[in-house]
């Protein structure tokens, strides 16, 4: 990515802004794991020390349960949240009156944001692609049985579509628009 294509983040922001077709889905992913990095610090360390007692004494229980931890951190947590936001920057990236797209990161929370305008109808699909995603990948773990326990941490993504959260905030503006423009 070339330095012209990025603004820096500022402490007053919170927020790297690129241009549409420079946001790669990696700087996604990794802001998404930045977000949690001390905990999969925590996790990672306590699977190497499970490791270790499991080597040294050959009980494999704790070396388990720092593997399901680990697994649901970086699959269940991380995993579902990257797809979650790469799926609104794919969305974004096609969209051509966005001109730049701002990765936000809070205390408690990562978003992104399209700079320059859109219709309602590209506001709602871009609302639901993040939420959606996430529930589309849950129902197929749940439902093949490939890993339920995983299921639960994309299934509930499809709550943030509720008017309260940022997801059901824009999917109901862009309803509005697209009535608005109807009638």
């Amino acid at each position: 990515m070339s330095s012209s294509s990025r603004r820096e983040a500022t402490p007053e922001t919170g927020a790297g802004v690129y241009e549409r077709a420079e946001l790669a889905i990696r700087t996604v992913v990794v802001a998404v794991a930045a977000q949690v990095w001390l905990l999969l610090v925590l996790l990672g360390t306590l699977l190497v020390v499970a490791l270790g007692w499991f080597l040294r004494s050959g009980d494999r229980v704790p070396a388990e349960l720092a593997w399901w931890f680990c697994k649901s951190a970086a699959l269940g947590l991380v995993g579902s949240f990257a797809l979650h936001e790469s799926a609104h920057v794919l969305l974004l990236k096609q969209v051509g009156s966005v001109t730049h797209i701002a990765v936000v990161r809070t205390a408690l929370r990562i978003s992104v944001i399209p700079v320059g305008a859109m219709t309602g109808w590209q506001t709602v699909r871009v609302a639901l692609a993040g939420p959606g995603s996430c529930v589309v990948v849950g129902v197929v773990l749940w439902a093949t049985e490939l890993d339920p326990v995983l299921a639960w941490w994309y299934l509930p993504h499809g709550l943030l579509l509720l008017p309260f959260f940022g997801d059901g905030r824009s999917l109901a503006r862009g309803l509005r628009e697209v009535r608005r423009r109807a009638s």
